[in-house]
């Protein structure tokens, strides 16, 4: 094939795309400012939640394909662990009540997660579980367990897909060399200027720079870099044998936790109930952007004081034993929040050569194995209709994230206003 692509960006959407256009036969280069995993991208962890839930009809049928594809393909072997989830809804909020619902109703429609389990109180969910006999639900408080999805080890996955594309003859640059800092538009061409002073250039381009994409590129207020916060402890060896083979377990109130980690035995918890953003100057708005502040370059952004007690508190309530641990590690995982959390898959208006793959709002990780075949179409005028309208180029006066109807949380301050945790790491 002649036409050639760059694609700035290697987390998941510009990997995933790397990969399905070298198989396609196309030449690719993609660039980043650091080899995968990126600290930079929101897909570099130990753990991200692999569900199937979603009240859309195209996102069902998406994470379907995707889940079967974590489960057969090889090169997740030891990555993808169909473990399940536990999800615990307070009955005062019913949007994220009303969505869970319609998010099964889809799968069973699909012949999927069949056999859901539900309980009431404590006891019941202690009685499955193991894991959970000192937890402190109260009865009348109901739960569930969906044993369809589970978990990937996200930095893992990115090395496996890395590896795959490298092995396809994509052509990748790192370092300054791969670090974008200007778009620059000539002659009706796209060009990206490195920070060593390079310009690259192909017959299209591809800006999959999550978050972060705001920075080179004006979206026109679709996107907002909203900050969320992890943190770790980590386990004994008996702790870990005891928690090795428990499900994701999700209150979507409090926050959720992960089986620990094999390697380092470090249990990932993360608190949706409060988030961050990061408001900055740019080069083309009078308005300012929320953009990433990444915690390689500001190593004590950590999780706001008040967030070890929600991580306490939310350990107390389901694994009482596990409280005593000290936090790691914590830190803010930057996504690209849209205010429909619909992608943004699509051609720059007035720019025929240049697109973008963007908006994950948090949700997009689990799609590694199947969105880059998505992505490539789009790019070759494939995408069939009901895709291409769901992640088309929408035009905002900005928004809210802390508004999103699927997520309940307190608001989302400026880290200039949040009083961060002093987390003085000790040897592991």
């Amino acid at each position: 094939m002649t036409e050639t692509y760059l694609i700035v960006g290697c987390g998941v959407f510009g990997l995933a795309t790397a990969v399905e256009l070298a198989k396609r036969g196309y030449a690719v280069t993609a660039i980043d400012a650091f080899e995968p995993p990126s600290p930079w991208s929101a897909a570099t962890d130990y753990n991200k939640i692999v569900r199937g839930e979603y009240d859309d009809e195209v996102y069902t049928k998406l994470s379907i394909e995707a889940i079967e594809a974590w489960k057969s393909d090889p090169k997740f072997k030891g990555i993808y662990n169909n473990c399940g989830r536990v999800m615990i809804t307070p009955s005062s909020f019913k949007a994220r009540i009303d969505y869970e619902n319609a998010g099964i109703a889809n799968l069973q429609r699909f012949g999927k997660s069949l056999d859901i389990e539900y309980f009431n109180g404590g006891e019941e969910l202690s009685h499955r579980f193991e894991f959970l006999r000192y937890n402190s639900l109260r009865e009348g408080e109901t739960s569930k367990f969906n044993p369809y999805g589970g978990l990937a080890h996200s930095g893992n996955a990115l090395r496996a897909v890395y590896k795959e594309a490298r092995s396809l003859g994509v052509r990748f640059l790192f370092g300054d060399r791969g670090k974008a800092i200007h778009l620059l538009r000539r002659n009706g061409k796209t060009r990206i200027e490195t920070k060593d002073g390079s310009h690259l250039t192909a017959d299209k381009v591809l800006i999959a720079l999550g978050a972060n994409t705001a920075r080179l590129l004006d979206l026109k207020n679709q996107q907002s870099a909203s900050g969320l916060f992890v943190t770790f402890i980590k386990l004994t060896q008996g702790e870990y044998e005891r928690f090795k083979n428990m499900p994701v377990l999700f209150d979507c109130e409090m926050g959720y936790f992960f089986p620990p980690d094999p390697e380092t035995r470090l249990l990932k918890i993360a608190l949706p109930g409060i988030g961050a953003r990061n408001m900055q100057d740019t080069s083309y708005s009078s308005s300012k952007v929320s953009l990433p502040r990444f915690k390689n370059e500001n190593p004590t952004d950590t999780i706001p004081q008040h967030g070890v007690r929600e991580a306490k508190l939310l350990l107390s309530k389901y694994v009482p034993e596990l409280a005593y641990h000290r936090l790691l590690d914590s830190k803010i995982c930057w996504i690209g929040d849209t205010q429909d959390s619909n992608f943004i898959i699509d051609s720059v208006p007035d720019c025929e050569d240049l697109f973008v793959a963007s908006g994950d709002s948090g949700h997009a990780f689990k799609f590694l194995p199947n969105i880059g075949r998505y992505i490539a179409d789009k790019l070759q005028g494939k995408l069939n209709d009901k895709m291409t309208q769901l992640w088309k180029w929408k035009e905002s006066e900005g928004f809210d994230p802390a508004r999103c109807g699927w997520r309940l949380n307190g608001g989302y301050p400026d880290l200039s206003e949040i009083k961060f945790h002093n987390e003085n790491k000790p040897k592991l």
